[in-house]
């Protein structure tokens, strides 16, 4: 497992590796960030190590400099809300 960088304290720290499958491509996932919350409303990611920021406008999440697929961005927090049960 790789050591992220906190971008605020500059303090490496750990995160999960999920492996996420959609539409028949396979992903890995890093949460870039230490904790997760419901309440988020932007998560930043490394997807197959490209770093990346998904923002929730209503109740639909997007990414934040693309125009991708809307349900690919979905699926990235439902597996991160499935993991950490929220």
């Amino acid at each position: 497992m790789q050591g992220t960088i906190d971008g605020i304290s500059g303090e490496p720290h750990r995160s999960q590796v999920f492996r996420l499958t959609y539409k028949g491509q396979d992903y890995q996932l890093v949460l870039l960030k230490k904790s997760l919350s419901k309440l988020d409303t932007e998560l930043p990611i490394s997807l197959d190590g490209i770093e990346q920021k998904i923002v929730k406008k209503g109740d639909q999440w997007f990414f934040e400099n693309r125009h991708s697929d809307q349900h690919f961005a979905t699926a990235i927090w439902r597996n991160l809300s499935l993991r950490y049960r929220l």
